[in-house]
């Protein structure tokens, strides 16, 4: 008897280790999965973040830390003089300016007269402006910007081409990030992210001729 529990506790003993090394297994596998989706989503953020990169423009941004990709290459301004909007020598050759106010949590302090200086930036210099936040949309539109009704929930909006064009809440949807990028981030972090992904998706940072002067 003591023969024949020895060999059935052996038996169930390299069934129960058989069965651990199986769910060890199952568990190391689904983990490197998930680790591979994760990269490859990651990717496509990292993609965007290049492609804007690339492009021919002096990306700034006022106001709150602007929580966005590590490979997106943005300066913070204090100020819209000109010692702010040249920058260092060390600012990448570009034919276009982009500046993104943000204001995510809604405690950015603007004057009126600040808006009318970036209304004046893009309509007589060509810069593209990117508010993102809610608070200051009244002033955004005391300042000259657009006269649309907007929803309670905007979070964002561009302006381009000398404020021809316009798209209110063009980062306001996270569904342009991939699922698993947007379960790690924060509220803020998602509407930065998602801006980056805009910029890659539509035609927002073009060079636009100046009025007179043909397209090449």
């Amino acid at each position: 008897m003591d023969a024949k529990r020895l060999i059935v506790t052996l038996v169930f003993a390299i069934i129960l280790i058989g069965f651990f090394i199986w769910i060890v297994g199952v568990s190391v596998d689904d983990a490197a999965r998930k680790n591979r989706i994760w990269r490859e989503q990651a990717q496509k953020v990292t993609d965007a973040s290049d492609y804007v990169n690339s492009l021919p423009f002096d990306i700034m941004y006022y106001g709150e830390d602007l929580k966005g990709p590590e490979s997106f290459e943005v300066r913070h301004i204090y100020g819209f003089d000109q010692e702010n909007l040249i920058g260092p020598a060390d600012v990448k050759p570009h034919e276009g300016h982009v500046i993104i106010i943000n204001d995510l949590k809604g405690d950015l302090k603007l004057s009126s007269e600040n808006w009318k200086d970036l209304f004046n930036l893009m309509m007589y210099d060509g810069y593209e402006i990117v508010y993102l936040g809610h608070e200051h949309l009244k002033q955004v539109q005391e300042a000259g910007f657009f006269f649309d009704v907007y929803p309670e929930t905007t979070n964002s909006v561009i302006f381009w081409n000398y404020g021809k064009c316009r798209h209110i809440g063009f980062a306001d949807d996270p569904k342009v990030l991939p699922e698993v990028i947007r379960e790690s981030l924060t509220p803020e972090q998602i509407t930065v992210y998602s801006m980056v992904m805009q910029f890659q998706n539509e035609n927002y940072l073009t060079l636009i001729p100046e009025e007179g002067e043909s397209a090449s």
